[in-house]
């Protein structure tokens, strides 16, 4: 069991540091890139060796698969498999579907030993400590000012092991609640290393600059509010949210290149044009690139960067990579999610509850923050199935040895 806890662990920590593998992609290198297509290779290995020790461990017990799991899973990767196989650039496509299986054994694997002696501990315990690292590694690099090249590419926003500072407050959206759940959940172990995280997440998560994910951190923060019934302080996050949201809007420039300030709107206008063209099951993953040039508005950005790549938006890169078909699979999956889980966390105890709804609102937050950003299909393939997986289980278990 010990060797399954450790797979388990060392999937979920490198799977979080899946911007990595853009030296791997087959989308035209854009911004800085930390690891080289080696280094790339070598986080797959390790995510495919811990697959398989995960899957072997599935299939010596022969256990059935979660009826919610295979629901949700069922619909997501059969989705992307069709648009792939239908798509203009099935090669691709199908990688993307190879890696969402892989991330699908993951999933299975929490969902089947989270309870187990050690496991959780050890999977979140893991995840919290790289995530810390990780927030305090960005924190010096910003004051050091060192790569200089990411520091320029991002106008002294916090970025760290990621190429822009948007997919560093995706990562830490997620990362401060469920080290916030942990924090309020858990004994002393774990609890003051969620602290830590916490704080230096927090600072980290400011340090980007990120409107998206910042209001994707504050739609979380009342949600888990609301969620353990402090209502009141849900409405104050509410206030601050409208109020934040005018500030954004008087400088929207802040801390970002003004020559992007209306970017978004043409690379939505872009995404729009893909998802009339394609309505039913889109282009295919990882597709949108090829036919952007066709379609890119006359002040679009230019083939080859980062507006080109992806419309930044999830559900309008769904609609755009696998259509309609893809919109209702994910639109069906979360549904069977929220049903599972409220059915489940009902049963815990408070301290359960707290930890339950930290990874929740850890899956709020990303869901938020997809609105301006990040690529539906890799979303869905290396965050949504794994975090779908720790929701599912905390909401049936809590974090087991939590004393």
């Amino acid at each position: 069991m010990k060797a399954v806890a450790v797979a388990l662990a060392a999937f979920f920590v490198v799977v979080q540091f899946y911007t990595s593998l853009a030296a791997l992609s087959p989308t035209p290198p854009v911004g800085y890139v930390f690891v080289s297509r080696a280094g790339a290779t070598a986080l797959v290995a390790i995510l495919v060796f811990a697959g398989i020790a995960i899957f072997a461990s599935l299939a010596r017990e022969r256990w059935p698969l979660a009826e919610n799991s295979r629901a949700i899973l069922g619909a997501w990767i059969g989705a992307t498999l069709l648009s792939s196989v239908l798509g203009l650039y099935p090669s691709a496509g199908l990688q993307v579907v190879g890696i969402m299986a892989l991330t699908a054994v993951f999933h299975f694997g929490i969902v089947r030993y989270y309870e187990r002696p050690g496991v959780a501990r050890l999977v979140v315990g893991a995840y919290l400590w790289v995530g810390l690292v990780a927030a305090l590694a960005a924190l010096a690099m910003v004051v050091t000012r060192r790569p200089g090249e990411l520091w320029a590419l991002n106008h002294g926003r916090a970025a760290g092991f990621f190429v822009t500072a948007n997919q560093f407050a995706a990562f830490l959206i997620a990362f401060v609640f469920v080290a916030l759940g942990t924090a309020l959940a858990s004994g002393s172990g774990l609890r003051r290393l969620a602290q830590a995280g916490v704080v230096a997440g927090g600072i980290a998560l400011v340090a980007t600059v990120s409107l998206a994910g910042l209001l994707g951190a504050a739609v979380a923060a009342a949600f888990y509010c609301f969620a353990l019934g402090a209502r009141r302080a849900a409405a104050a996050v509410a206030i601050a949210i409208v109020l934040g949201g005018a500030a954004a809007a008087l400088r929207p420039a802040l801390r970002h290149n003004p020559a992007e300030a209306l970017d978004r709107l043409r690379i939505w206008q872009a995404g729009i044009r893909v998802a009339e063209l394609f309505p039913l099951t889109g282009v295919g993953p990882m597709a949108y690139f090829v036919v952007y040039p066709a379609i890119r508005p006359a002040n679009g950005d230019l083939p080859g960067t980062f507006g080109a790549l992806h419309p930044h938006d999830a559900y309008l890169s769904l609609a755009g990579e696998t259509g309609l078909v893809g919109l209702v699979a994910a639109g069906y999956g979360w549904t069977r999610f929220a049903r599972a889980f409220r059915v489940g966390v009902r049963a815990l105890d408070p301290a359960g509850q707290r930890f339950a709804f930290g990874v929740a609102a850890a899956i709020v937050a990303t869901l938020v923050q997809g609105l301006f950003d990040t690529i539906g299909v890799v979303e869905m393939a290396f965050v949504w199935i794994p975090f779908a997986a720790l929701g599912l289980a905390a909401a049936a278990r809590g974090l087991p040895e939590a004393a």
